[in-house]
């Protein structure tokens, strides 16, 4: 017998009809923007999740901070180095 390994998992992430983006979930949790830009390696999936709905925050309102928790901050800027 062989052990296997599961395939990585995408999930979509929508606002109403519109998706948003996608999280890849390959042994990390990697949150992509629908044009499949990056926006790093997050601890779980509901972070990643979180990220890429925080991308569409306009910066200028004050809010993208704060919907970013603040484990996925810290993946997020570990990221950036």
């Amino acid at each position: 017998m062989s052990a296997r390994t599961a395939p990585p998992t995408m999930v979509s992430v929508y606002s109403g009809r519109d998706c948003l983006g996608f999280v890849l979930s390959r042994g990390c949790n990697e949150a992509f923007a629908t044009d499949e830009r990056s926006f790093g390696l997050f601890p779980n999936q509901r972070d990643a999740a979180n990220a890429v709905v925080a991308s569409q925050i306009p910066e200028q309102s004050g809010m993208r901070a704060s919907a970013l928790s603040p484990a996925s901050q810290i993946a997020k800027d570990s990221n950036h180095d």
